[in-house]
């Protein structure tokens, strides 16, 4: 009777097992199921690809997250903002009524970017599309995310178990003054002599960070390490700023009250931008503006000379062949970085006679294509 019994238990405990593992699968892939595409909406990897190497004033589009804050948090497309989908209602004039919106979420079977889509729709908007693939697709496809500040802060702040790498992407000298807790030097204009100091494993994660979001440090570095192969890049473009602004703490000669500065006689190694600007107009000064060429063709001061900042470093004496030796020389980027790294390289040449004179422009400055420059408020 006892024997019946058991075996009477165990057929009953298989058949439940069977049902219970037959049920979770067709859950799972009721769950997986693609949802149904409109060739008319839908956009390709590519076309998304090549509209954000534009950016959306030239590519002339919205990109539009419509996943949760904490998945966007955590990584999204270059250039996207986030409108959840369930907050789209309330949020319709976020969207812009000149571009092309285009809605994504967490892949083909995901159906918050449709649903936007169709919200989208609904009220009015015409320009619209649907990159169906979404986020898992941006990151096969060999392209790195963005992530934000409450991600950083918790993966700083709180740690884990699982890996994490952030890199400051400055010059050595700004991340000697102060940086995020935790960071790692690796200076975007000496990846390449340095990039043996990231880890082994591809598959770790790295979030890039620089001085903000006029800087794009962070961004070239993180195209330089998926060109190494690894998988799991990001850029924390926010930066440094956005975290210092939230009153998060900071490490450095700076923050801890102590400022080392090399030795140097004549001018102070800065120049603020309301001198600046009156000597620039006098044109007494010499400007070397150390931008990207590109960036400098784009727009820039009328006058000025343009030296890329890693020349300073790997062409050095062709670089300083083309400073003035007979007058003041101030140093100009976008943040300061750059700039201030050039500058201490310039100290750093043994030849250069006129060191005493040269000066960097510490300070936000955006170049317009008529020549005009203006300063950041503060």
């Amino acid at each position: 009777m006892l024997r019946t019994l058991r075996l009477l238990f165990s057929t009953l405990l298989i058949t439940a097992l069977t049902v219970s593992v037959a049920s979770t699968a067709a859950l799972a892939a009721e769950k997986k199921k693609p949802v149904k595409q409109d060739p008319a909406l839908a956009i390709t990897l590519q076309e998304v690809e090549a509209l954000v190497a534009k950016g959306t004033e030239e590519g002339n589009y919205q990109l539009i997250d419509a996943r949760p804050e904490i998945k966007f948090n955590a990584g999204h497309i270059p250039t996207s903002i986030n409108i959840p989908k369930p907050l789209l209602p309330q949020n319709l004039d976020t969207l812009a009524k000149d571009k092309m919106l285009i809605f994504y979420c967490g892949g083909t079977a995901c159906k918050l970017s449709p649903q936007s889509a169709e919200i989208a729709m609904q009220n009015g908007f015409t320009s619209v599309k649907v990159f169906y693939e979404g986020m898992p697709a941006w990151i096969k496809g060999g392209n790195y995310k963005i992530v934000e500040l409450d991600y950083v802060k918790k993966k700083v702040m709180e740690g884990g178990q699982e890996p994490f790498l952030l890199i400051d992407a400055r010059p050595l000298l700004k991340y000697q003054k102060a940086f995020i807790p935790g960071a790692m030097s690796l200076p975007e204009a000496e990846f390449d002599l340095k990039k043996g100091m990231l880890p082994a494993d591809k598959s770790t994660p790295l979030a890039f960070y620089c001085g903000g979001y006029k800087c794009n440090l962070s961004h070239k570095s993180a195209k330089s390490a998926l060109a190494l192969g690894y998988t799991d890049v990001a850029a924390f473009s926010a930066g440094e700023p956005v975290w210092r602004d939230a009153g998060l703490p900071l490490w450095g000669n700076e923050s801890s009250g102590v400022i080392a500065k090399a030795k140097k006689e004549g001018l102070p190694e800065t120049i603020t931008a309301e001198e600046f600007t009156r000597l620039a107009a006098n044109g007494t000064i010499q400007i070397v503006d150390v931008r990207d060429p590109e960036d400098y063709a784009k727009g820039h001061i009328p006058g000025s000379i343009n030296v890329f900042d890693e020349d300073f470093i790997f062409k050095q004496q062709e670089a300083i062949a083309k400073l003035a030796t007979d007058r003041r020389i101030v140093l100009v980027c976008t943040t300061g970085a750059r700039s201030g790294s050039s500058y201490y390289a310039i100290l750093d040449a043994p030849d250069f006679p006129n060191k005493g004179q040269v000066q960097y422009l510490d300070a936000e400055v955006s170049y317009m294509a008529d020549g005009s420059f203006v300063f950041a408020q503060k």
